[in-house]
């Protein structure tokens, strides 16, 4: 006896209904999670408070800035250059009691809808063998992130002990 036979247009309909359906799935969730506003937006970053440590020594000092995400993806900062020297990094400080602890890292995170404000006791841009700086002047910075354009900017040279949140650049 033979099988009954399908007829081909059922058959082609047949091939094809799983991966419409899956495809169809998708485009609804997707809809739905953008419709909400779970799908969230770029990074939208701004920079403040930039400055420059006076270099107490020839060898390095530090700059520090606040980075505001308003954003709700997550973003690095990965290079800063300056017309000042061409030896920056970044670096962490932790303490426990008095005992500190420095190392250096590739990049600085910044949070969705967070910041990341740099200090002098932990994160922060290193700067080797910066020139004589004096109190007030004013170095130009291109801040460069892995997911944001770069953003030019400028921070202003205080001594160390001195700085006073809230100034935008």
């Amino acid at each position: 006896m033979k099988p009954p036979t399908v007829p081909k247009p059922v058959a082609a309909l047949k091939s094809v209904a799983g991966p419409v359906l899956a495809a169809a799935l998708a485009l609804t969730l997707l809809t739905v999670w953008t419709a909400t506003g779970r799908a969230g937006t770029a990074p939208k970053l701004s920079i403040s408070d930039g400055r420059v440590h006076l270099a107490t020594n020839a060898d390095a000092t530090s700059a520090y800035f606040t980075i505001r995400n308003t954003g709700d993806a997550n973003d690095e900062l990965v290079s800063v250059s300056t017309p000042i020297t061409t030896d920056v990094g970044f670096s962490f400080h932790t303490y426990t009691g008095y005992a500190g602890r420095m190392w250096m890292t590739k990049a600085l995170p910044i949070p969705a809808n967070g910041l990341l404000g740099m200090t002098a006791s932990g994160a922060n841009i290193m700067l080797g063998t910066p020139p004589r700086l004096t109190p007030g002047q004013t170095i130009p910075f291109t801040l460069r992130f892995r997911h944001s354009p770069p953003i030019h900017t400028t921070a202003v040279v205080i001594r160390p002990g001195t700085w006073t949140p809230g100034r935008t650049s």
